[in-house]
């Protein structure tokens, strides 16, 4: 019975463990980066050239309580090195851990190397080479305290490099381990058992897609590579064992292949579509897969495809200035897994968990993984009307331009029209007014239909233009929040185009009864001030930090009077708030 230790990426020690459960592995334990496990020779083959989830498999050769560090190059010196590798062999050497005065993976790995070579010289008078690019042994030693474990490296390379992205300068958003592990968690295999499809609406450079693959096929994912493997120059490899192994992994491919689900991916970009292509052709499953170039704002279903899975690692954002970008893709695949996705398996990878909220749909589980140093998560959704949500929108002053990127085609409902129709019946004799008398800032609408409870005050200032600063009166609690909900989101649709003036200068607020101080208690920290003329006088208003303007709009004819009443005289303004009647005064 050998101990072996198979290596994973950060969190699926878990479903490693499982994964070798299923091959035959006794004494299975999870640990942080990867799975211990005991079983025969030809389970550790196995391993190899099975697990799709695993990175490294090693069998241990040595367990060691050190007194010194002396004893890490004596005790390395006492194993039998000629079962494993002849004086001809070359070797290389790796460290990890810490110990007895050991900080450095470079020294202890120097210590080991120097424990091989003493037993070669000892029994030869020769010494092998040291190989760190092609070696034909590799042997990683781990220190815990005073705890040594020494391995053998049976693959020698990183099993996550299946091999048909070799040759390839592209770096893929996800390992393939990683893919496989997002495919398992979401339930391909016993979909792809059933006959159903599989999609990837963002592909990329085609990961989910020939994983998925060689799922449905029952590919070995170490075949294609398992010539390269360093079991092969082993001393104690056992090449009949081997060999039958292989056999038997090329004929269940061969008869998975009888029986392939459909696989379909897409994406905007042209050049990943070419790296994709290139890989698929590589994996050999280019009669099995079909790609398309498609956004996701474009999507629809080519063919006939059988209910399946849509599974999809879309961008998240993770340079500056990208969110607000990303938010709008996520609501674009929500929208397209609820319009030709009814009655499907979905599942987004997402490193901004967020994002998530985006979709509009309710996820019935969610799960945890990591995509190298970033943490993230997998989001599982039946996409059926029952769980349909509405896309998540940030509130607060921005809220015109979230309605604008989530819902695209509201300013075309009944509703939202009506209140267009409104809003320009208002406008244009204001506008009139405006013009005559020269007033800079007015309220265009105050909740002239009483389902709109909005009032919305316009600007024109000398720095930044036009703006729009909109107030809704909180509901009272017997209106159903979702219909109020609606008919704010509708309002908010159409103001862009009545009025010619961008999202980003639209500033929305909620107007509730205020107690005491709290209407001049601060919303935001922006600090930024535009400028106003009224009766010729310049005013500043501040449209977001505060939720008046420092402009009571309502107020103008009284600051005229006064203005006018005050000529040649003194005037003491008490409670002067932000003095625009003392300003036009003076």
């Amino acid at each position: 019975m050998l101990k072996c230790f198979a290596t994973t990426s950060g969190g699926l020690s878990e479903l490693l463990r499982e994964e070798l459960m299923t091959l035959g592995a006794k004494n299975v334990k999870a640990q942080p980066r990867g799975v211990t496990f005991e079983g025969s020779k030809e389970l550790a083959y196995r391993a190899c050239l099975w697990s799709r989830l695993a990175n490294r498999v090693f069998i241990t050769v040595l367990e060691a309580e050190l007194d010194n560090q002396e004893q890490l190059t004596t005790s390395i010196a006492a194993l039998n090195w000629q079962e494993h590798m002849d004086l001809r062999d070359s070797f290389a050497v790796s460290f990890s851990g810490k110990g007895m005065g050991i900080d450095h993976s470079h020294y202890g790995a120097l210590k080991i190397k120097d424990g091989i070579v003493d037993y070669f010289m000892a029994k030869t008078s020769d010494r092998p080479q040291v190989d760190t690019v092609n070696p034909n042994l590799r042997v990683h030693g781990h220190l815990n305290r005073n705890q040594l474990t020494l391995s053998i490296d049976l693959v020698g390379y990183s099993l996550h490099q299946r091999g048909y992205r070799e040759g390839q300068q592209v770096k893929a958003p996800l390992k393939e381990n990683i893919a496989a592990a997002l495919l398992l968690r979401s339930g391909w295999p016993e979909i792809a058992k059933q006959g159903g499809s599989l999609y990837d609406p963002m592909c990329g450079s085609g990961t989910f897609l020939i994983e998925a693959a060689m799922m449905a096929s029952d590919a070995a994912p170490g075949l294609d590579k398992q010539d390269r493997m360093l079991l092969n120059q082993w001393k104690q490899h056992d090449s009949l064992l081997w060999n039958r192994l292989v056999d038997e992994a090329r004929a269940r491919k061969v008869t998975g292949l009888q029986n392939m689900p459909a696989i379909y991916g897409s994406d905007a970009s042209h050049k990943s579509l070419d790296i994709a292509e290139e890989a698929i052709l590589n994996s050999g499953y280019f009669k099995h897969i079909s790609v398309k170039q498609m956004t996701v704002e474009q999507g629809r279903i080519w063919g006939d495809w059988p209910t399946g899975l849509v599974i999809s690692n879309p961008p998240y954002g993770e340079r500056l200035g990208e969110v607000e970008e990303v938010k709008r893709i996520y609501t674009a695949l929500g929208n397209y897994l609820k319009e030709e996705f009814d009655g499907w398996q979905a599942a987004v990878f997402t490193c901004n968990p967020e994002l998530g909220m985006y979709l509009g749909l309710k996820a019935k589980r969610s799960h945890k993984f990591a995509n190298g140093p970033l943490e993230g998560k997998l989001f599982r959704f039946d996409v059926i009307e029952t769980y349909h949500r509405e896309p998540a929108i940030k509130g607060g002053a921005n809220l015109a331009d979230g309605v604008q990127t989530a819902y695209p085609d509201l300013s075309e409902t009944e509703g939202a029209k009506m209140f267009a129709n409104r809003l320009k019946k208002n406008v244009k004799p204001l506008r009139k007014w405006a013009k005559k008398y020269e007033v800079n800032a007015y309220r265009v609408y105050d909740a002239d239909m009483p389902e709109y409870a909005l009032s919305i005050d316009y600007y024109h200032t000398l720095e930044g233009g036009e703006w729009l600063v909109v107030n809704e009166y909180a509901p009272p609690k017997t209106v159903d929040k979702t219909r109020a909900k609606k008919r704010l989101y509708e309002a908010l649709s159409v103001l862009p185009t009545v009025f010619d003036i961008p999202t980003s200068q639209i500033v929305f607020k909620v107007r509730e009864k205020q107690k005491g101080s709290s209407q001049y208690e601060k919303l935001d920290e922006n600090k930024q001030f535009f400028t106003v003329i009224e009766n010729g006088v310049k005013l500043r208003v501040n449209f977001t930090d505060y939720l008046d303007t420092g402009l009571f709009l309502d107020h103008r004819d009284v600051r005229a009077y006064v203005a006018e009443k005050s000529r040649r005289k003194s005037l003491l303004n008490l409670f002067c708030y932000t003095a625009t009647l003392t300003a036009q005064a003076a």
